[in-house]
């Protein structure tokens, strides 16, 4: 008969020692409660690593099957090869001006004139890939949220 069953027992006085295991079944409840909340710490970093190997083959299937990770992926319908270059130059470095984009886009191209890349940025702002902010006095470009959401979305990130 357990100590439970003992108390309910017309009268059954509780001992000292029913006491002291009451206490006891308390403290050990306590400490497995802690131990649980220790493995779940423990394994929490396990569950990122299983996250990340899965978006580090995404990654790698993705430079395998394309050559590398061109904005074409996630920009399917910018199909003209100085503005995929002006996007891929704002995925390296965001928040550029005409001329460090021109200065960027030329160093990969060979040529580039500052009237084109203008055009070409205005094209891509009117699809919603491009936007211009004002920092003090410089007007400097970045791509769009969702252009940065899609390219997070490709690599397996959530933002």
């Amino acid at each position: 008969m357990d100590i439970w069953s003992k108390a309910l027992l017309p009268g059954h006085r509780y001992s000292y020692v029913d006491e002291n295991l009451a206490d006891e079944i308390k403290e050990l409840n306590r400490r497995i409660a802690e131990l649980e909340k220790m493995l779940s710490m423990v394994l929490a970093p396990l569950q990122n690593v299983g996250k990340t190997t899965q978006n580090y083959l995404r990654l790698t299937g993705l430079l395998l099957d394309h050559g590398g990770l061109t904005p074409d992926l996630i920009l399917p319908d910018v199909k003209d090869p100085i503005s995929r270059e002006i996007v891929r130059v704002l995925m390296n470095k965001s928040e550029q001006n005409i001329s460090q984009i021109t200065d960027l886009v030329r160093s990969k191209r060979g040529t580039a004139s500052r009237r084109i890349i203008r055009e070409k940025i205005q094209e891509l702002a009117e699809k919603n890939v491009i936007q211009q902010q004002q920092k003090g006095s410089r007007t400097v470009y970045g791509l769009t949220e969702s252009v940065i959401k899609k390219w997070s979305q490709m690599l397996g990130f959530t933002l």
